[in-house]
């Protein structure tokens, strides 16, 4: 070989060693370097904690227990809803958020894109982005709705949307209600 090659074959070598390296410690600091939260604090929120909130046109009483806004959690929020006989929570599909529903207590009829499935105390229902779902109570006794969105944002819109309990009740225009629909990718599958 002449000498002209071997620093030529060093630096390939050298090069793609080095090239692959970076492209490693590049992937280990996207992969881990960021953590799931902003607060790195455990957050303990009690029964009669949260925001509470008095949902614009339902009604619905609703609570965030914790949020990213409120405990800088970008992972997962987590809310309790409470349905009342006769009431249901209309049709929708989440654009940008995965969420999972357990009924702490009483009974009724959740919708899952076409199909409708009675739960009671004790179910637990993941629903994955894009997938429309609605829950119904038929009977005579309130549904305790627990549900988490990850990640963690939409509650957000819960805020906008709704009233602090204790609070004179906010009035929203349509044109209000369907800006607030799109910036948090919530959609009806009856517009409203």
């Amino acid at each position: 070989m002449s000498n002209i090659e071997n620093p030529r074959r060093g630096f390939l070598k050298f090069g793609f060693a080095g090239i692959t390296a970076a492209l490693s410690l590049s992937l280990f600091k996207h992969t881990f370097a960021k953590p799931p939260i902003k607060n790195d604090k455990a957050i303990v929120v009690h029964e009669e904690e949260g925001k509470h909130i008095i949902m614009g046109r339902s009604k619905a009483l609703m609570t965030i227990k914790f949020s990213a806004a409120d405990h800088g959690i970008e992972s997962t929020s987590f809310c309790t809803e409470d349905i009342v006989p006769g009431r249901k929570m209309p049709v929708h599909k989440h654009l940008y958020n995965d969420e999972v529903i357990f009924i702490q207590s009483g009974a009724g009829i959740l919708t899952l894109d076409e199909k409708t499935i009675d739960v009671k105390t004790g179910t637990v229902v993941f629903v994955p982005r894009g997938v429309w779902h609605g829950l119904e109570n038929p009977g005579t006794e309130n549904i305790r709705m627990v549900f988490q969105y990850t990640p963690a944002g939409f509650e957000e819109y819960f805020v906008e949307n709704g009233t602090a309990v204790g609070e004179p009740m906010k009035t929203r225009t349509k044109e209000e209600y369907a800006a607030t629909e799109k910036k948090y990718g919530m959609v009806y599958k009856v517009p409203r």
